[in-house]
């Protein structure tokens, strides 16, 4: 498997002369999901690809140097803030390169839906892959969430701050349980759903990010059909149909056009959920963050849960 250090120049001249670069006394290896990366001080420098790693970094005190689609993650992912200033990389798919390189960070992060720039990335820093979703695994989002912010703890020096955020995210979550079974009990089954327009939407199944922070909170998932690799079902109104008289929370933001038309549609008003007003609004939550991601969308469910049920 590849390695990677700071010193990429030197080593490589050490090569050429026919000898090896040894690691030095000081140098720590990590392992992610496309090798390894040797470093032979602390990198305190990183550029992130996507929005769970820029999330992850800031819950560790870490401002990220560059990042991508600034404006998609004070709409969608809202929480920590970002900070001042920061390279803009562009797209999370098609990263600027220039702008990455002017950044001069000491290490990338990426993760397996960008993997395919892997060596190109590497030719600017270190690269190390760590994923949340995509993964084909069965295991939890909110377990990988949890993996990949002790794996950044571990990089960054600060394993001490990750748990401690972990251990916050839980106890953030447990409350927001609390809340939602004084407002409708201990055995309340829940439909997470992003709607896309009047007839579309995605189901979260109980791998996805709010379906296992559901889990964690103790409650049951209404979809128990197949999902995709990402966790969801791109379901239609039909799938909607087989939910029954469940606690139903769709997570904002959805065009305002197409809510109307469906909540005014017939058969929406026919859908069990909806004529016992079982249907919760619940704010902007990334479905793809990480560990505070789920923390707050457990407490933006609960918010939507007790203000619609007086509690």
């Amino acid at each position: 498997m590849q390695k990677f250090s700071f010193g990429r120049v030197a080593a490589t001249c050490l090569f050429v002369l026919g000898g090896f670069a040894p690691i030095s006394a000081g140098a720590e290896t990590f392992p992610h999901e496309l090798g390894n990366a040797t470093f032979d001080t602390t990198p305190t420098r990183f550029a992130t690809s996507n929005w769970s790693l820029t999330e992850s970094l800031l819950a560790l005190g870490i401002d990220p140097v560059a990042i991508p689609e600034a404006d998609g993650y004070r709409t969608w992912v809202v929480e920590p803030e970002l900070p001042e200033t920061f390279a803009d990389l562009g797209t999370r798919r098609e990263p600027n390169f220039e702008a990455l390189r002017d950044a001069k960070p000491d290490a990338i992060l990426i993760s397996s839906d960008v993997a395919m720039a892997y060596d190109k990335l590497s030719g600017f820093a270190p690269t190390l892959v760590y994923s949340i979703y995509n993964t084909n695994t069965d295991e939890p989002a909110i377990d990988r969430a949890e993996a990949l912010l002790r794996n950044l703890g571990k990089l960054a020096g600060k394993s001490d701050t990750a748990e401690q955020v972990i251990a916050s995210a839980n106890d953030r979550i447990a409350t927001a349980a609390a809340r939602i079974r004084t407002s409708v009990g201990d055995d309340a089954t829940f439909a997470i759903v992003r709607i896309l327009d009047d007839a579309h939407f995605r189901i979260h199944g109980k791998n996805s990010l709010f379906g296992s922070v559901l889990n964690r909170m103790g409650f049951a998932n209404a979809w128990t059909g197949e999902v995709n690799s990402w966790a969801f079902r791109n379901g239609d109104v039909s799938d909607l149909a087989k939910l029954g008289d469940v606690q139903f929370a769709h997570v904002e933001p959805v065009p305002p056009a197409a809510k109307a038309k469906l909540f005014d549609s017939a058969i929406w008003k026919a859908m069990p959920f909806a004529r016992n007003r079982h249907v919760y609004d619940v704010p902007s939550s990334w479905s793809f963050g990480g560990v505070l991601s789920g923390a707050r969308f457990a407490e933006q469910l609960a918010d939507a849960v007790t203000a619609a049920n007086g509690s």
